[in-house]
């Protein structure tokens, strides 16, 4: 089973995405903070994150640096509503291997979802 974490502190854009994907049978958590999910990360490795660089307190970007440097295979998404900041840019930098833009449509979001784990070996 395919396990993603989505790390978004909108609620509405958290909700909307967790029920668009849970409709392909992937098993979904939410979080609305970074250090809500660095939390759980001991316990809990996904396959696939999908991420707000803009979070309150912890950042995406560090949020992707601990993934990165814990678990290499985790595949890092990241969505935005602004995609030209250095905060997303440091995302990217931290190793997330796409950046959509918020508002993102299912299709442009789950095309990214499978070729982000087709690229980590899955």
């Amino acid at each position: 089973m395919i396990e993603i974490a989505i790390v978004e502190d909108d609620a509405a854009i958290r909700d909307s995405i967790e029920l668009v994907l849970s409709d392909f049978g992937w098993r979904i958590r939410t979080y609305g903070r970074g250090e809500e999910f660095l939390a759980d990360l001991g316990g809990y490795v996904p396959d696939c994150i999908i991420l707000d660089p803009h979070l309150p307190g912890v950042s995406g970007a560090d949020v992707a640096q601990v993934v990165a440097a814990m678990h290499a295979r985790i595949a890092i998404l990241c969505l935005t509503a602004r995609p030209t900041s250095a905060v997303t840019s440091a995302v990217i930098a931290a190793g997330a291997r796409a950046m959509m833009t918020k508002p993102v449509s299912v299709e442009t979001l789950v095309e990214h979802i499978q070729a982000a784990l087709a690229g980590r070996g899955r």
